[in-house]
């Protein structure tokens, strides 16, 4: 029986505690999943099109442009709570975060679901889109606080297994209402949007369930709060183990070498003003670009968008075409599982090489595919199908490579009083990349055709010395040590590899010192309370 008022989390194990943390973490990226995939079912039901204006009485879209603004209007909201999410979440915590995170989510789900013409959903879609940018700020980066280094990666894949579950999610429930007609047809789209209350629900029953992030703790000066959950996640519950020893020292020895008054304005963050040899403004353009190659450059958008066009070209009818795009997302599925246990043991930049070279070959072949269909209609359905094959492929081996890293990067490069601040600037390169791509892939397709594909599989290529010059190695250190990574004056790899070398020896002198200073100190008092008194 719990004693009173004992928090749940302190009867578990670490491993336990651990796990508990990924499950919920992934519940709130289970909703993001959903919120980004509902569009999908809910364009294609007529009832919904003719309330909004953009399709006639029969489903047939008749405004795009309308119909995309809407769909964009939700990165418009995302990119505004983005930079209001960092700043609460490092000033409030993440857990409080999570609160606001779920109110926004909650009211868009509401609204969404109750729409009854254009300027409440244009409403509803700036709300819901507030609230996933809460839930991308803080969700990655409190898996990665919590999180050993030489797991990190995995563990935040593993969240994002729920981000293609939730896109799946909704595109099963889609293709199940696409059957009735209750409500005159309304039923379908608003069931959609209100299934999306149900990983809410369960986020927020987990986050009173969890703790606070150890390191925003140790920053607002709560360390012996901090030392238990890290005693418990790195020690089992054992304060004197050498892990969580050396873990809390060396988050004690960096935020103390931190210096947080002069850089913590957004402005002043974007232009590196004030941040000397931490350079944030370096750390910035890093997170903010990968997010938009990722989200736009890689051709994602217009694989997704183009999709249903090829599968058309297979012969495929709407239906077979419909649950095809639902199987699609599953492939995600997979493909995230596979970065789950690869991407720590390979790293991030050889993970970027190897996606942009087999995504470059992928987009070309499905470019010449389609040519080839064009050019031989008496063999339209092979190569047709054939591009559709090369579709799923292409899902595979995107979700397995260049999907995640831009979501882990920016929770590993950032110091801990400014971490989520920091990621806000990710997120805005997710919205403008993946709010862009939808609305400037379809005129790219207008404009070139099949070619779209070729204009992103050259582009693939030119990444791989982008990633070489300027995004260093983050695989298997400590977030504590990223400060020294990026302590170089130069922006280049090779350069930020030497000095970090040169730094790292200066930090572990500093924890050794802090060290010693403890183990005299234990002679008097209990190991557990000396680490908080002298560290």
């Amino acid at each position: 029986m719990l004693a009173p008022k004992q928090k749940y989390w302190k009867t578990l194990s670490g491993p336990q505690l651990l796990r508990l943390i990924i499950g919920v973490s992934a519940m709130a990226i289970a909703y993001e999943g959903m919120s980004q995939g509902v569009m999908g079912a809910v364009n294609v039901a007529p009832e919904y099109g003719q309330r909004m204006g953009f399709a006639d009485e029969h489903g047939h879209v008749i405004k795009p442009s309308l119909q995309g603004g809407i769909v964009s209007t939700y990165y418009a909201g995302s990119l505004l709570g983005a930079f209001w999410a960092g700043h609460l979440s490092d000033k409030y915590g993440r857990i409080k975060g999570i609160w606001m995170a779920i109110f926004w989510c909650m009211l868009g789900v509401i609204l969404q679901a109750s729409a009854v013409n254009l300027p409440h959903m244009l409403v509803a879609r700036l709300c819901a889109g507030c609230g996933v940018a809460f839930i991308i700020v803080i969700a990655p980066a409190w898996t990665a606080e919590l999180s050993p280094a030489a797991h990190r990666g995995k563990n935040i894949a593993l969240t994002f297994l729920a981000n293609f579950s939730g896109i799946t999610l909704s595109a099963w429930i889609g293709f199940g209402t696409s059957f009735t007609e209750l409500g005159g047809g309304a039923f379908r789209w608003r069931f959609c949007f209100a299934s999306q209350a149900i990983p809410l629900a369960l986020l927020f029953a987990g986050s009173l369930l969890i703790p606070e992030s150890p390191r925003w703790l140790i920053k607002v000066g709560r360390r012996e709060e901090a030392f238990e959950i890290i005693a418990k996640i790195r020690g089992n519950d054992d304060p004197n183990h050498p892990d969580a020893q050396r873990e809390y020292r060396e988050i004690v020895t960096v935020i103390e070498m931190e210096q947080e008054s002069e850089s913590t304005n957004y402005v002043k963050m974007f232009f590196g003003i004030g941040s000397g040899d931490i350079h944030i403004g370096r750390r910035i353009q890093l997170a903010f670009w990968l997010q938009v190659l990722m989200q736009y450059g890689t051709g994602i958008a217009a694989v997704v968008i183009y999709s249903g066009t090829i599968f058309r070209t297979a012969g495929f009818d709407d239906l077979k075409s419909n649950w095809l795009s639902a199987l699609l997302m599953m492939v995600g599925i997979l493909g995230t599982a596979i970065a789950a246990f690869t991407l720590d043991r390979v790293g991030r930049r050889r993970t970027l090489y190897w996606g942009a070279v087999a995504l470059s070959i992928i987009l070309f072949s499905i470019g010449a595919l389609n040519r080839g269909a064009i050019d031989h209609p008496d063999l339209k359905e092979q190569y047709g199908t054939a591009a559709a094959a090369m579709v799923f492929v292409y899902v595979l081996i995107f979700s397995s490579s260049w999907l995640m890293i831009p979501f882990i990067y920016p929770t590993e490069i950032f110091p801990t009083w400014l971490r989520a601040k920091g990621n806000a600037f990710g997120v805005a390169g997710w919205s403008i990349g993946f709010g862009g791509g939808s609305l400037l892939v379809p005129i790219m397709f207008a404009g070139i055709g099949e070619k779209t594909f070729y204009v992103f599989g050259a582009a693939m290529f030119a990444y791989i010395p982008l990633i070489y010059c300027f995004f260093p190695e983050t695989a298997g250190r400590t977030l504590e040590a990223m400060d020294f990574l990026f302590a170089s004056k130069s922006p280049f790899t090779w350069h930020e590899e030497a000095e970090f070398k040169k730094r790292m020896a200066e930090l572990e002198s500093r924890v050794q010192a802090n060290s010693g200073k403890e183990t005299d100190s234990s002679e008097e008092k209990g190991s557990v309370v000396n680490v908080h008194q002298e560290v």
